[in-house]
C-alpha cells in the first residue's frame, strides 16, 4: 500500500474513532435539530470549522517541529495535561480552601511570643 494513503488513512481513522461522541457532535446534532430545513448548511459550516481547526493545529505542530524535537513536545503537552487534571482535581475536591481554612486555624493556635500581647 503507498505510504501516503497509508498515512491518511490512518490519521481519517483516528480522527473519526477520537472524535465520537465529542461535545462538537453534539452541538451539530442541536443545531441540525433546531433547524431540520437548514442541514446542509450546518453540514458546510461544521465541516470548514473543523478544516479550520485542523489548519492551524497542522500548521502549529509543522513550526513547533522546526524549533523543538518531538521528546521535547510530547513531555510538554504531558504536563500540561498534568497540571491541567491537578488543578481541575485541586477546585473538585476544594483543596485550595480547605488549606487556607487550616493556615487560618494554626494561625489561631500559635500563641504571641511578648507577653503583653497574649491578654488581646
Amino acid at each position: 500500500m503507498n505510504v501516503k494513503l497509508l498515512t491518511w488513512l490512518t490519521t481519517y481513522i483516528i480522527i473519526i474513532l477520537c472524535e465520537l461522541g465529542d461535545k462538537t457532535q453534539v452541538a451539530v446534532l442541536l443545531m441540525t435539530s433546531n433547524n431540520p430545513a437548514k442541514r446542509w448548511l450546518v453540514f458546510g459550516a461544521s465541516a470548514l470549522a473543523l478544516t479550520l481547526c485542523v489548519i492551524v493545529e497542522v500548521t502549529v505542530g509543522v513550526t513547533l517541529a522546526k524549533y523543538i524535537g518531538p521528546a521535547v513536545i510530547n513531555r510538554a503537552t504531558g504536563m500540561i495535561f498534568l497540571i491541567i487534571g491537578l488543578v481541575t482535581l485541586a477546585q473538585y475536591f476544594n483543596l485550595a480552601a480547605k488549606i487556607t481554612v487550616k493556615r487560618i486555624a494554626r494561625a489561631e493556635k500559635i500563641q504571641p511570643a511578648n507577653p503583653t500581647q497574649r491578654n488581646r
